[in-house]
């Protein structure tokens, strides 16, 4: 028998200044190579309060990025069967991955106190897994939240 537990902090409240975000309609004979679709980055900032645990040297707070990963590569995020095109996020120009832990290295130490407040600086994209894809949509639901590590 193995029995585990785990006592962790809570982590911080996590809202968006905005929940919609529209990259735009491209026509898809402009798509003429494989990889970010450059008129389609969008900023956004994910805001987090009322944390509960002072930043110490050595902590590391995590973010998840909940959602479904595109089947021709799994780096982006399309909840559409048979895309060719997904999201790509970015947080200070570090991949996030769908599914995955990332660490928000900028939040470590000093920065993060109990009771405090952070911005979390993110950014989509659209990325072409082909040279010349087909008409589709884009459905990106995403759902994020963060850890204390």
């Amino acid at each position: 028998v193995t029995i585990t537990g785990q006592i962790a902090a809570a982590t911080c409240d996590l809202n968006v200044t905005n929940s919609n975000i529209d990259l735009g309609t491209v026509v898809s004979s402009d798509v003429t190579v494989a990889g970010p679709i450059a008129t389609t980055s969008k900023d956004f900032t994910l805001n987090l309060s009322n944390c509960t645990q002072d930043g110490e040297t050595g902590t590391v707070v995590s973010m998840l990025s909940k959602g479904t990963a595109l089947a021709a590569n799994t780096n982006y995020v399309n909840n559409v069967d048979g895309g060719t095109v997904g999201v790509q996020l970015t947080v200070n120009g570090q991949a996030v991955k769908p599914n995955a832990s990332t660490p928000l290295t900028a939040l470590a130490g000093e920065v993060l106190t109990a009771g405090g407040s952070a911005q979390v600086l993110m950014n989509a994209q659209l990325n072409s897994t082909v040279a010349k894809p087909a008409t589709q949509q884009i459905e990106a639901p995403i759902t994020f939240s963060v850890a204390y590590n």
